[in-house]
């Protein structure tokens, strides 16, 4: 078990959250906060929480956009601007500069910096970021860094492209790799591509079975197919726009968005509102995980009292997140998705119709191609 919370705007409550406490680390977000404030978290969490592991994500994959407090960060290029981001020369500089953060602030390790490429379907960028991660690594000897690896899901479709990109990352001095997943997906809606959702599991697979530990960050409920594929930990953060890397979510206004209530129920492995959660529970109930949530009984206390229950359905997921990132392996989710495939038919038999219309649940019959194939490969 190894689930990581990723900070965004107002998050840093959640870390010290008793409920949840199934979370062995935090990746901290230098946007949503300034140094002083990441320092103090830093020192609360050396204090309470000791065993935390906090990881240090510089984000920079967008470094021409104006994102909330990251151009306050003493990391941020001053030149972004008008610099050529292949030039080596500027890479050691943004190395420098981060290494000097990642001494004052002291956590326990630190992602290597990363720009999203114009383009993934040529082998550079990829070349580039690994150049950077052995960069940073040969600086800071004595802090862990995780290697960056953005993809692009567009690109995962080809054929062999994971054999190429794994190969080339497996160059990097890292041990452990920071995997993030571009696409265009809207960050409510799940990734639902067969081909590229099998290009990230066997990316994983490969990296995995060649010594590298992947942490896939920016996760929402396809953290499923990652643990299926063997990634050694999964990140996710509680807003809809924090769950999925998308260039539209670093557009938008640091304070974040998704401010509508959703409940997560594993038995149909979704998100539902406020009428559906009636509606799932009239045509059979929920699933042993979403009972064993220490949050479900205070949502439906909220509901009955009409009380908004926006941060407890944050909570609420959460919390599930880490509960079955803990149990989760190739075995049970294939189960889990051969049974929500079959509720979502029957559903579908007897007009159970959820109040958002593509809240279809046909992403699973895609997740359960994903996962049939890639154990077939």
């Amino acid at each position: 078990m190894t689930a990581y919370q990723q900070m965004g705007h107002h998050s840093t409550n959640l870390v010290f959250d008793a409920e949840l406490s199934g979370y062995d680390g935090a990746i901290l977000s230098p946007v949503n906060e300034d140094e002083r404030q990441v320092r103090d978290l830093l020192a609360r969490v050396r204090s309470e929480l000791p065993a935390l592991e906090t990881v240090f994500d510089p984000q920079l994959y967008f470094p021409n956009s104006n994102r909330g407090q990251l151009r306050t960060w003493s990391h941020f290029p001053a030149d972004v601007d008008t610099a050529d981001m292949t030039s080596s020369a500027w890479w050691t500089t943004v190395v420098e500069s981060l290494c000097a953060v990642v001494r004052s602030l002291q956590p326990h390790a630190v992602c290597s910096p990363a720009v999203v490429p114009r383009v993934f379907s040529s082998n550079e960028p990829f070349v580039r970021m690994v150049e950077v991660g052995n960069q940073l690594r040969a600086a800071l000897e004595d802090v862990p860094v995780l290697q960056t690896v953005l993809v692009g899901m567009d690109d995962m479709t080809v054929a062999h492209r994971a054999e190429v990109i794994a190969s080339i990352v497996s160059r990097s001095r890292n041990d452990r790799v920071f995997l993030v997943v571009c696409s265009d997906v809207d960050p409510r809606r799940e990734l639902a591509d067969v081909e590229g959702l099998k290009g990230i599991m066997r990316l994983i697979k490969f990296l995995e079975e060649g010594g590298q530990k992947v942490l896939v960050g920016f996760c929402s409920s396809e953290m499923v197919l990652w643990k299926a594929a063997g990634a050694t930990a999964c990140a996710t953060g509680k807003f809809f726009n924090l769950r999925r890397f998308t260039r539209s979510r670093f557009e938008e206004p640091a304070g974040g968005g998704g401010q509508l209530p959703y409940w997560f129920e594993e038995r149909l492995f979704a998100h539902l509102r406020e009428s559906d959660v009636v509606r799932v529970e009239r045509a059979g109930g929920f699933s042993d995980a979403t009972n064993r949530n220490p949050f479900t009984a205070q949502i439906r206390e909220q509901m009955t009292a009409s009380q908004a229950w926006v941060s407890t359905g944050w909570r609420q997921y959460l919390w599930w997140f880490a509960d079955f990132e803990s149990r989760a392996n190739l075995a049970s989710v294939r189960a889990g998705l051969r049974a929500a495939d079959g509720v979502w038919r029957e559903f579908e038999d007897n007009d159970v119709l959820m109040e958002e219309r593509q809240n279809d649940g046909a992403w699973v019959r895609q997740w359960r191609r994903a996962v049939a194939e890639f154990k077939s490969a």
